[in-house]
């Protein structure tokens, strides 16, 4: 690049870097969508012309746009149709209510019509421990199939007519990565759980590319309002993929999308199978993938997703612990916890899944790794430790996303391996309610290093904030404002002091360039420097200068992608 005049200009701001010195600046120079200076406002001037559009922040503050590292954008416009429960804590009489209450106003109505009912909060339901099932949601007025869907996209609860258009039956075997909940008597009670969840999910018949069109430009949208500029979508698959392409095609896509495709057990089921697995999410990635990105948002698959384990909080308790889970032997009254034998889920045998990262790394994939709690963090680091031998020169950017228990002496094998915390950082911010249970399942000791974030940074680690949307509502300044207060917005909150609160400049960074550098785009996004492309956003206040309980209410003015205002 060699640009003797800008194009535009903007002079008089509070302009956050995020460069590695955190500089601050007061104006910046774009042409063809890339920074081609920062500086004073004296410095820039040399950069306007007759034609430069000269822009006054009038001491408003501009940064990086943010760069969400995991979640799921197009299951979160999906979601913003049908019947949604909203996250809230519901008895079942409450639940079937609000469906029945959809169901009679519902535009659908043929029998083969599904609803899906989503923004369910399964540990939220009440009485504490209670769980919906297929009996339930049978006393629904329908003969429409109904699922349940729950917000962490871990549980699935159908009722009869859906669990026979799943082909599911009391005949049906046990799966290895996951659970078919059954009763006593062996028939099915509609709860399915991890993998089998998501399988009966992605068979429900969907929408058509025209539809799909239309929830991916209002997904866009929506994420451009909060200051959203490049997403890594954790779950990749055709559809939403294919319509991001088509708005594309048309000129209409205001944000950087990145995926990471799926490989699953039953992709992966034996040590002969792994390298056509990796084959075929390779060929799905060169697929979407375009060959140069620019400063015109643009799509790429650069790497590969593994569901390594599942969920801590009660009910599931799937996530893989090091040591067992705690059980009540006793009762509500006069609880008496001791150790069970259980350890929660490990969904790859250790030999395919050390098999499955070595390869995708040896093909250029970043491995993207759900990994809940420190059992599934061990195998993981394991298997991570071993690639690095093999592969000790190539350039790989691990993530374990989640981690939301970690044992101490992970932290600084995360640092050595060079391994990525992709963390939600709203999951610090924890009722009461759910802090007692998670310490009555975990006990005192590990309880301590629940929802870790600046002990990664401490121990030299990266991090990377990823809103993990829909599992939560999508509020990317309130998560912030946790990941600095470690508390949720409510008077009189509790604060989970398992580690220290962030600084404003950690939680930006980790938004920006270090999400950059973990999606593998550190040198053209993530910080607002020359040669980089302009990804920008103005905010109504400068989150630098207020308290952190206030970060939460800033507002984005203006969101600016490739140098192009989209909002």
């Amino acid at each position: 690049m060699n640009h003797h005049h800008a194009e535009t200009v903007f002079i008089n701001g509070y302009i956050f870097t995020a460069d590695k010195h955190n500089q601050v600046c007061e104006a910046i120079a774009i042409a063809d969508g890339y920074i081609i200076a920062s500086g004073t406002n004296q410095e820039i001037k040399k950069y306007i012309n007759e034609n430069t559009q000269v822009n006054d922040l009038a001491g408003k503050t501009m940064m990086p746009g943010i760069i969400d590292s995991h979640l799921h954008p197009f299951w979160g416009g999906l979601q913003l149709s049908g019947c949604h429960l909203n996250y809230e804590s519901l008895t079942i009489a409450q639940t079937l209510s609000r469906i029945q209450k959809h169901l009679d106003q519902d535009s659908f109505t043929d029998e083969n019509d599904w609803l899906q009912v989503r923004a369910w909060l399964r540990q939220g339901m009440l009485p504490s421990g209670t769980d919906i099932t297929r009996a339930d949601l049978d006393t629904l007025s329908t003969r429409r199939p109904v699922i349940l869907f729950s917000n962490d996209c871990h549980t699935l609860v159908a009722n009869s007519r859906a669990l026979t258009l799943f082909g599911l039956d009391e005949n049906t075997p046990s799966p290895s990565d996951g659970k078919i909940g059954r009763n006593d008597d062996g028939s099915l009670n509609g709860i399915l759980e991890d993998a089998p969840a998501m399988r009966a999910f992605d068979s429900i018949p969907g929408i058509n590319d025209a539809q799909a069109q239309v929830i991916a430009k209002n997904v866009q949208t929506i994420l451009n309002r909060q200051g959203v500029t490049t997403v890594m979508d954790a779950r990749a698959l055709p559809i939403q993929f294919d319509a991001f392409s088509q708005l594309k095609l048309q000129n209409q896509l205001t944000l950087r999308v990145f995926g990471a495709r799926e490989i699953t057990p039953d992709d992966a089921s034996t040590l002969a199978s792994v390298s056509a697995a990796v084959s075929r999410m390779a060929a799905f990635a060169e697929k979407y993938t375009d060959k140069q990105l620019s400063p015109k948002p643009g799509i790429a698959i650069k790497h590969t997703k593994f569901f390594v384990d599942g969920v801590l909080h009660k009910p599931i308790m799937t996530a893989s612990l090091l040591s067992p889970y705690l059980d009540n032997q006793g009762n509500a009254a006069e609880p008496c916890y001791v150790e069970s034998d259980r350890y929660g889920d490990l969904y790859y045998p250790n030999d395919i899944l050390e098999h499955l990262v070595l390869e995708v790394s040896q093909a250029g994939f970043h491995p993207h790794m759900h990994t809940v709690a420190e059992g599934a963090i061990e195998v993981c680091l394991n298997a991570v430790e071993k690639m690095r031998q093999q592969l000790p020169n190539k350039d790989i950017r691990p993530a374990f996303v989640h981690n939301e228990l970690a044992a101490p002496h992970q932290y600084q094998r995360f640092a050595q391996l060079n391994v990525i915390a992709s963390l939600s950082f709203q999951w610090a911010g924890m009722p009461q309610a759910l802090m007692d249970d998670d310490k009555s399942i975990i006990g005192e000791t590990r309880f301590a290093e629940l929802e870790p974030i600046a002990k990664f940074l401490d121990a030299g680690a990266r991090i990377a904030f990823g809103s993990d949307w829909p599992i939560d509502p999508l509020n990317e300044w309130y998560d912030f404002k946790v990941a600095m207060t470690r508390k949720i917005s409510q008077a009189n909150a509790p604060r989970l002091d398992t580690d220290r609160n962030l600084t404003a400049i950690e939680t930006l960074r980790a938004a920006t360039i270090d999400a950059a550098y973990a999606i593998g785009y550190e040198d053209q996004l993530g910080s607002i420097e020359v040669g980089k492309f302009a990804d920008l956003i103005i905010l109504d206040r400068n989150p630098f200068q207020i308290a952190a309980e206030d970060i939460e209410q800033v507002n984005v003015l203006s969101t600016i992608v490739g140098g192009v205002p989209v909002i």
